[in-house]
């Protein structure tokens, strides 16, 4: 006897994160319409009164039929659970049993669109959590780069950017993206060294190379020269006039049946602030400059003098 989606479901350790329907009449996939999550006039998130709309994509129906079936064609771009085939589903259930196990991608995203709206209307720690479990495991990059942004983008409109503060030590973070820029510049927090560093790494190569190298090092060297400038380890951004800077336009979360202006965000685009940028440029050529001396101390029985000296006669 097969089994059915809800014998399976009870064997899945993170049950509590899905969205189980036991509705029998199954809604149709309409994708010009949109799920009813969305943000208000008041910029809160809200999931209520809007029209009917399409079922999220990763909604389980467990009346839906589902077959032993091993060999299955890939999911397509954009997949959702209702438009899986029966063989589909079941490997879709069975993986939800270990999430860590390799699979196609598109089954990883089914899942990932249900911690989306986790985040931002449910158990926001415990899908934050697991988003950073997924990010660990399944390296593809279009999942890093958009579960990226849900993550930082779902701290922030749920007020928590403690989850924040050492994300880039839990799960690899690629860039130091224009919503933390905002909300940095807006709440007049200063930018210390892992924020300056994760900035560098986007824009140069010997940043990326060095955090790889030896992140604490560059850190420290930031901290150093901060200090030197500054008179603090932190970088005061509140201060540069940002009311002539372009914005851009981009991509908040993954989950295509949220509204238009919850998937997307109109934003200013920091890195084309000309002057900030110029800032932090200075701030990263000297600490890079102090990284590459310790690294040479580190290789050699020189002073810090001496090697200062050998590298001003090499330019």
């Amino acid at each position: 006897m097969e089994k059915t989606a809800i014998q399976i479901s009870k064997e899945m350790p993170n049950k509590d994160l899905l969205y189980i329907s036991y509705e029998s009449i199954i809604p149709e996939m309409k994708r010009n319409l949109k799920f009813n999550v969305y943000i208000d006039s008041t910029g809160r998130i809200s999931h209520e009164s809007q029209p009917p709309s399409i079922p999220d994509p990763s909604t389980i129906y467990v009346h839906l039929p589902i077959s032993e079936d091993y060999y299955t064609d890939p999911l397509p771009y954009w997949p959702s659970y209702i438009e899986m085939t029966p063989g589909q589903r079941f490997k879709y259930l069975c993986w939800l049993r270990d999430v860590t196990q390799e699979v196609d991608m598109g089954y990883v995203f089914i899942y990932y669109y249900g911690l989306e709206r986790q985040m931002l209307t449910g158990n926001f720690d415990k899908a934050f959590d697991e988003i950073v479990k997924l990010r660990n495991v399944h390296k593809n990059k279009s999942f890093q780069r958009y579960s990226e942004n849900a993550l930082v983008n779902a701290a922030i409109l749920r007020g928590r950017l403690d989850k924040l503060m050492d994300l880039d030590r839990k799960t690899e973070i690629s860039k130091y993206s224009n919503v933390l820029f905002y909300a940095a510049y807006s709440m007049k927090i200063p930018l210390g060294s892992q924020q300056i560093a994760l900035i560098c790494n986007t824009m140069f190569g010997t940043a990326k190379k060095a955090l790889k190298e030896n992140r604490d090092m560059l850190l420290e060297c930031i901290e150093t020269i901060l200090q030197s400038k500054y008179g603090t380890t932190t970088f005061d951004i509140s201060s540069y006039d940002i009311s002539k800077t372009k914005n851009t336009k981009e991509t908040r979360f993954a989950n295509y049946s949220f509204s238009e202006e919850l998937q997307h965000v109109k934003i200013v685009d920091f890195y084309q602030c000309k002057k900030l940028m110029e800032g932090i440029e200075g701030i990263y050529n000297a600490s890079y400059e102090l990284y590459k001396q310790k690294k040479a101390l580190q290789r050699s029985n020189k002073t810090p003098e001496e090697i200062a000296e050998t590298q001003r006669k090499k330019r």
